[in-house]
């Protein structure tokens, strides 16, 4: 009776509604309750229907009760790199391989929680010990393309496919990286192959569509993207992809109407937003985007008066700028960002130094601040509607050079966002290197009403992450330093990379 009831419970909870083996597991756990298969079986619903704290839960009693079994490990560390929880995550990994050492699968495993957590160089190892495994060769192909090493993941890929015909992921990470390779018309053909026969494939939807956006071809970038959107539960990345390319397109109101749905599905992500704002500008419906974007609630000016530790704020500045002038990770025009004649640092959280630690004290207590006053106000608005219960820190520096300038673009995921100014040369133009928002990338046909904010030595200025700003252009003799930072919401915004 109760081995018949576990294989039925096991058979529907890796069928397509998992949810419905929930009952017979209660029964299951209610005569054993410390029962690793049921246990397990319990996690694996848990994980397919979302519950990533209850899987968590569920693997690692069952690990607890039978832990000399390295499936039990495998189990819960795969839950805990989907949790994000990668160092956890690789430690549970690791007892699976001391328990059944060079095990293909879980070599795999932990090289793809090294990659997620970007350490793509410790992964290659690691996953060169599972040899002709197909997954760990398309797990070293996604590390070797983490570091840009673009033949060596085509080749990995290929030899995945070769022991693996047809897979989907694997075909879909060569496309990728053949188009960074500049072979996009290969990258093409394996995607429309993958679409022939499945043309809800989101993710191969999604990269052919980017690629066709890529050479200009709207048409048919919409013609791959919209079969496999769900209108119903809408894929975030496909829908924003989507949306962007149907104003692109000269279709502004079919991207409202995607932008709606991105937003009541996924109120807690605020991207929609920025591009609704777009959209509702091409449609010339000015009263919309002006209530969107809020100025007046959500955008505020705040002049620093003090830097504890420092003599005053004049001292402090100063200080800001040395350090971050000697920082090591700054870098000229990174790719793939849009700052222009200018350098850009990395992560400055956690820098040692003593006026970079205050800074990104004051901007966190700053935005503290912010979010218990925008918290209590009333639910009338979608970036209030998205506020979130945790979140970080996001710090980094930028120094442009005269003639240069930091582009239109937004922060989003992120929620909130700020920028503070160490120092600031004012010229004959007030708006020569100063702060704006409201204009629209080119992508996107330029335009857009622009509100310039003057930026001043001390002053910080806390804005929506989904609004649109940048850094105007400005001549002059010196050079234009300022720190950008977010308010990143755990588990969906993004903390800043240069890469």
């Amino acid at each position: 009776m109760w081995g018949d009831l576990l294989k039925e419970a096991a058979r529907i909870a890796q069928g397509p509604s998992p949810a419905a083996a929930k009952p017979l597991i209660d029964r299951l756990l209610a005569q054993r309750h410390d029962d690793a298969d049921a246990l397990t079986l319990a996690g694996i619903v848990a994980q397919r229907t979302g519950e990533t704290r209850t899987a968590i839960a569920m693997f690692s009693h069952a690990r607890d009760v039978d832990v000399g079994n390295p499936a039990r490990h495998q189990n819960l560390g795969v839950a805990l790199k989907n949790d994000g929880k990668f160092d956890a995550a690789c430690a549970a990994f690791e007892t699976a391989l001391r328990l059944r050492p060079g095990h293909p699968a879980t070599l795999s495993n932990l090289g793809s929680c090294l990659i997620a957590a970007g350490r793509c160089e410790d992964a290659l190892p690691i996953l060169e010990q599972a040899g002709d495994h197909p997954d760990a060769l398309t797990n070293m192909g996604v590390a070797l393309a983490g570091l840009s090493r673009w033949q060596e993941a085509i080749a990995c890929y290929r030899q995945s496919l070769r022991l693996r015909p047809g897979h989907g992921d694997s075909m879909i990470n060569l496309a990728d990286a053949l188009a960074n390779m500049g072979e996009d018309r290969e990258a093409e053909t394996l995607l429309s192959a993958i679409l022939q026969g499945q043309p809800t494939h989101i993710r191969a939807a999604n990269q052919l569509g980017l690629l066709l956006e890529k050479r200009g071809d709207y048409s048919l970038a919409l013609a791959a993207l919209r079969p496999a959107l769900d209108l119903a539960a809408p894929h975030h990345a496909l829908g924003v992809n989507l949306a962007r390319i149907l104003i692109r397109a000269d279709e502004p109101k079919a991207a409202v109407d995607i932008c709606n749905r991105l937003i009541a599905t996924q109120p807690s992500i605020t991207t929609p937003l920025a591009l609704k704002m777009a959209a509702l500008t091409r449609l010339d419906d000015i009263a919309g985007r002006d209530d969107l974007m809020g100025l007046k609630r959500f955008v505020t000016v705040h002049d620093i008066p003090s830097a504890p530790g420092f003599a005053d704020m004049e001292s402090f500045n100063q200080r800001l700028v040395e350090e971050l002038t000697m920082h090591p990770s700054l870098t000229y025009e990174p790719a793939g960002l849009v700052t222009r004649k200018g350098r850009q640092s990395g992560e400055l959280v956690g820098a040692p130094t003593p006026a970079l630690s205050m800074l990104a004290k004051i901007a966190t207590d700053e935005l503290a601040q912010e979010w218990a006053r925008l918290a209590g106000l009333p639910v009338d608005h979608p970036f209030l509607a998205a506020i979130p219960k945790e979140w970080t820190l996001t710090l980094w520096g930028t120094i442009l050079s005269p003639g240069g300038e930091v582009s239109a673009h937004i922060h989003a995921p992120n929620w909130l966002s700020g920028v503070y100014y160490p120092a600031f040369a004012e010229e004959d133009n007030e708006e020569a290197g100063a702060f704006g928002i409201g204009m629209l990338p080119a992508e996107l046909g330029g335009g857009g009403d622009v509100t310039v904010l003057p930026p001043r030595a001390g002053r910080m200025i806390l804005f929506p992450s989904y609004l649109w700003h940048a850094t105007l252009p400005f001549a002059g003799q010196q050079d234009r330093i300022s720190f950008a930072f977010d308010l990143v919401p755990t588990a969906i915004g993004r903390p800043h990379h240069l890469h």
